[in-house]
């Protein structure tokens, strides 16, 4: 069944609109200003315009609306939040979140390594986050889960620690939010070549400009196409993405932008994985090769397409009230067939892998709609920016699922092209889920004194029926969460904050009574200070936190295949980033990050343990540099280095996947050096893992590990017209 998009976003005009993010501030001087969707003029350390949406120039994004759902300054919000600007995008030539998360606190990136190509693979503060568009939550499950493309992409925010007060059901560890690329009125054609190793192709355009004269009706066009080969063997990915949007200034108080994606991945590289002897750990008969696919190119299939189409309105009623109202409706399918390897014949023959095979099609339709409505105002000395919200998500997922065996192989003299047949149907579901959640949040500001009050509740649904058995199951919750924060603003920069939040994400399932499982339940504690320069284009936070998920399953010790919830999961640690964009043509970006990440609950022997694939440290740098005078004027020099610690590689934690440091760079020219007709050309080469470095970025078992990415060198030529 598909979703009438036409029908839903009709339907969802009985709900109130809500206001925009571009003004929203808990500055005095901003507070006063008229409400408009365009860039706001902000007085400060960093950036002369700039809003939560909007482009910036350089590495560091003074701005966000992901930890307020407002247009904040950072040091304002008492909660840790990363900006990965579009420059900073650009200078890595950073092509997946993944990739994009590598110079990120807090992050234990690929986790999936050098297969990682189909879905974003990684953990948050040592869980996996929740993924966003817009402050819209992304459809997920199945395999047909959405992955974006960066080429579209404005920003990437992320937010680390409970957000449920604001986002509704979501992981502890935060949220991962995509900022578009939006209409900004100046005219631009932007084209870019690449090429690379693995016989990477890709072209991409970046459109935009007014469509008419007084400029009330602008455009964005992004697309691209990429095809490359996998870095394992007999492997492909190809993709085709385009992501236009429109913009139209009704008047001066209301603002209305459609945004619409489609994208394809017919291929998309391999999933599958190395066995831990050989690769993590030592095998008599060698190392396993980087290039080994456990697959069979017979078999394989993957096949993706999704879409989503969506708007933002923004109403300014008067002086005090704004309303907007965001809404998207999403569609995603894929065929996914797989052989993989299932478990290593360890006790006789190291070299050989059981396999089997997945086989799945899914079908999900999802939609969200975020109605606010903001006032600003004062109450004596008091400034208040008083938020209040009602959201709602419904997603549908029919999957099909075909399980089954296959033979095995060889991991240094595999055979390919074998016959494997189809595997029987096992399951056949069709799950229909949905939230809606009631917030309020008061930032309140007493001179240099800004506190957070926000509370929320959430009501969500699950009905799942078996197509096979004809048999429906469903499942009620009702949550109430909370969140407060303090920050401290002295006049030398310097602001020190502390705050606490809460988090639930319901549960499917039942225990051995019948009784349906209880959310999962996170909360936060998290103190910091921040310092931002002033006159400098630079912000370093440094963050302490606890964080606690209950409510996680265990198992039964009383009826055995059964789960109760009385396992608990601790996640601690120290958090440094540090970004700047300086005179000189210099910008920089570095981080640090040690988390100590328990399970401290469980009815099984992993009390004490740490989830596999959980990095205590990891620790990253980049430097820019572009010359501004001389005989190299024109010319850009980057330079990273990244450092991941040592992992578990299974629940167990019976063994360690060994720490790696990693080495990019990337060298750019300005051709209007040369040539005076050449402005807007650059040409540029990006290399990751310099140095060819061999390394596992995570293992889940003995049977299952990934090597990380090989060096890749891109080479690229842009044209901004």
């Amino acid at each position: 069944m598909k979703m009438n998009v036409a029908g839903w976003l009709l339907a969802s005009t009985a709900l109130v609109a809500v206001p925009v993010w571009a003004q929203a501030t808990t500055g005095d001087a901003v507070d006063k200003a008229p409400m408009t969707l365009g860039p706001v003029t902000v007085e400060g350390a960093g950036a002369a315009l700039e809003s939560a949406t909007g482009p910036v120039t350089g590495f560091v994004a003074n701005r966000s609306a992901a930890g307020s759902k407002t247009d904040t300054p950072l040091v304002e919000t008492p909660q840790a939040v990363s900006v990965i600007t579009r420059d900073q995008i650009d200078a890595q030539n950073a092509q997946s979140l993944n990739q994009v998360m590598r110079y990120v606190a807090g992050v234990t990136p690929e986790t999936r390594g050098s297969v990682a190509t189909r879905y974003d693979q990684l953990t948050l503060r040592g869980f996996t986050p929740g993924s966003y568009l817009d402050g819209l939550r992304l459809v997920s499950g199945s395999y047909a889960g959405f992955q974006l493309d960066t080429s579209a992409v404005e920003r990437v925010e992320v937010l680390r620690g409970p957000a449920s007060v604001l986002y509704g059901q979501a992981s502890p560890a935060g949220l991962v939010n995509f900022v578009s690329k939006r209409p900004t009125g100046e005219r631009f054609n932007q084209f870019d070549l690449q090429y690379g190793s693995f016989n990477t192709r890709q072209a991409s355009v970046d459109l935009g400009g007014s469509l008419n004269d007084d400029k009330s009706l602008l455009y964005r066009f992004n697309g691209l196409v990429r095809a490359a080969d996998g870095q394992v063997d007999l492997t492909e990915s190809r993709r085709i993405a385009i992501n236009p949007s429109v913009t139209w200034k009704a008047g001066d108080d209301t603002t209305i932008t459609v945004l619409a994606g489609y994208q394809r991945d017919p291929k998309a590289g391999s999933y599958g994985s190395v066995p831990a002897a050989g690769s993590a750990l030592p095998n008599r008969y060698g190392e396993a090769p980087r290039n080994f696919y456990d697959g069979d190119p017979n078999f394989e299939t993957f096949d993706r397409t999704q879409a989503s189409l969506g708007y933002e309105v923004t109403h300014r009623l008067n002086g005090v009230w704004t309303l907007r109202q965001n809404a998207r409706w999403m569609h995603s399918e894929v065929d996914y067939k797989s052989v993989y390897g299932s478990s290593t014949l360890t006790s006789t023959d190291p070299r050989v892998i059981r396999r089997a095979t997945i086989a799945t099609l899914a079908d999900l339709d999802g939609g969200a709609i975020d109605n606010q409505a903001q006032a600003r105002f004062d109450t004596g000395p008091v400034h208040h920016t008083l938020l209040m919200g009602f959201d709602y998500y419904r997603q549908r997922l029919a999957t099909q699922q075909r399980t089954g065996g296959a033979p095995d192989l060889n991991i240094f003299a595999p055979v390919y092209n074998q016959f494997i047949p189809d595997p029987p149907v096992t399951s056949s579901q069709t799950q229909i889920s949905a939230q809606s959640g009631v917030y309020a949040q008061d930032q309140i500001k007493i001179d240099r004194l800004v506190f957070l009050l926000g509370g929320r509740v959430d009501w969500a649904s699950s009905e799942t029926t078996n197509r096979m058995t004809n048999r429906t199951t469903d499942s009620f919750d009702r949550a109430m969460t909370g969140r407060v924060g303090v920050v401290y603003l002295f006049d030398n920069g310097i602001a020190p904050y502390a705050s606490y939040s809460e988090s639930f994400e319901p549960q499917s399932g039942t225990d051995f009574s019948g009784k349906p499982f209880e959310p999962t339940r996170g909360a936060q504690y998290e103190v910091g200070v921040r310092y931002q320069p002033p006159g400098s284009n630079s912000l370093l936070t440094l963050s302490l936190f606890d964080l606690r998920r209950t409510n996680v399953t265990t198992s039964d010790p009383a009826h055995t295949g059964y789960s109760v919830q009385t396992g608990e999961v601790r996640s601690r640690g120290v958090e440094l980033e540090g970004r700047a964009s300086l005179g000189g043509g210099v910008s920089a970006t570095a981080a640090y990050s040690y988390l100590d990440n328990k399970v401290t609950k469980s009815t099984t022997n992993t009390v004490g343990t740490t989830p596999y694939g959980v990095a205590a440290h990891t620790a990253s740098g980049w430097l820019d540099y572009t010359v501004s005078s001389g005989p190299l004027r024109g010319l850009g020099l980057g330079a990273g280095a990244r450092f991941v610690g040592s992992t578990f590689g299974d629940a167990a934690n019976s063994f360690k996947v060994p720490s790696y440091t990693l080495a990019d760079a990337a060298i750019r020219y300005d051709l209007s050096e040369l040539r005076r007709d050449l402005d807007g050309w650059q040409v540029a080469v990006n290399a990751s893992n310099l140095f060819d470095r061999r390394y596992v970025t995570a293992c889940y078992s003995n049977a299952w590990c990934w090597y990380g990415p090989q060096r890749a060198v891109m080479a690229s030529l842009k044209a901004k017209l």
